[in-house]
Formats: structure tokens, C-alpha cells, sequence
């Protein structure tokens, strides 16, 4: 930034100045050269507010609409499952992957560790796990996930090692959620 009171090239004049600015520059553009001051005035934005459009299931309609979060799912009915050491939010007629499981493509499985249901806009959570509730899924395949490159190096000892790692992981579809 230019010291207090030091001088500022105008906008005509500033691809003619050389590095060392040996002469002062006279400008017939009535602009000059403005002091630091009055070039910090000048260049003052002002902020415009921008509106961002708006989508009918963004926000509450002026008639007192009620409002749905951009996260809400399309379906009135989840679950949340402790799964193959993970937590997952599962809806019905949906794919998932998730570590592998021991079970065969094909079979259904149930996961009875249900931390929280919602259905029918009644949510109930568990302490820790909901009694009577059950996750039905069917396994589609088996698959690996995306390879992992592992290197390990040891510096000024000559220790270099290399290593990819692909995940294995089980792809199934939630049938039936019942609480």
C-alpha cells in the first residue's frame, strides 16, 4: 500500500510508469495524481445486496407455507442403524454400501440395531437401541471400494514401502423398515 500522502499514478498514466518513477507525470485528464487519501475515497465498493433466487421447497411461501430444510428426504420413513461399525440413515427402496458383510449376494439380512425410526412424522429414538425394530435388506453384490495407496518412508535411511489397499464392501437395498 502507498504511505500517507504519497502520490498515485491515474488510471491513464499507470502503463507508462517506470520502476523507479523518476519524474513526476502531468495528466491532462483533470485527474492528476491523487493522494493516497482521496485514492482510498474514490475506490470505495459499495455492497449491493443480492437476492438469491428462490425455489418453491427452499424456503416458507409468503402465505405461511411451512418450510422443509435442503437435507429433508423425499420419504416420511427412515431409520437410523448401526451397521458393520457404522451409523446409517436408511430409507426404504434405497441401495447402500457399507463394510463388508458376512452374507451372500442374494440373501436378506435384518439389522436389529435400530438407534432411531421416523414414520409417519412420529420419531422415536432408542436407549440405545429401539425394541421391536428391524431393518430388512436384501444383498445385491459384494464389491471393492477405491484403492487406498499406503507409502511409508523413513528419511536418510534408505526405508521406502508402498502399499494399495481397496476396501471390500457390500452394496445391499433396504426393503422393509418396521418399528
Amino acid at each position: 500500500m502507498a504511505a500517507a500522502g504519497s502520490l498515485i499514478p491515474c488510471s491513464a498514466h499507470l502503463p507508462q510508469l517506470t520502476a523507479h518513477r523518476r519524474a513526476a507525470w502531468s495528466c491532462s485528464t483533470n485527474q492528476g495524481y491523487r493522494s493516497s487519501r482521496a485514492a482510498r475515497q474514490n475506490l470505495n465498493v459499495r455492497a449491493q445486496t443480492v437476492e438469491a433466487p428462490t425455489r418453491p421447497n427452499d424456503t416458507a411461501s409468503s402465505k405461511g407455507g411451512k418450510q422443509t430444510p435442503s437435507y429433508a428426504s423425499l420419504s416420511d420413513k427412515y431409520a437410523i442403524v448401526d451397521a458393520a461399525g457404522t451409523q446409517m440413515l436408511l430409507e426404504e427402496g434405497r441401495w447402500y454400501t457399507c463394510n463388508r458383510l458376512q452374507a451372500e449376494p442374494g440373501s436378506t439380512i435384518k439389522f436389529g440395531r435400530v438407534l432411531a425410526a421416523k414414520e409417519n412424522g412420529a420419531f422415536s429414538s432408542g436407549r440405545p437401541y429401539l425394541e421391536n425394530a428391524t431393518v430388512e435388506a436384501e444383498i445385491l453384490e459384494e464389491l471393492k471400494g477405491e484403492k487406498v495407496i499406503v507409502y511409508k518412508m523413513k528419511p536418510k535411511k534408505h526405508y521406502q514401502r508402498k502399499n494399495g489397499h481397496r476396501q471390500p464392501l457390500t452394496k445391499f437395498l433396504v426393503t422393509k423398515i418396521s418399528t
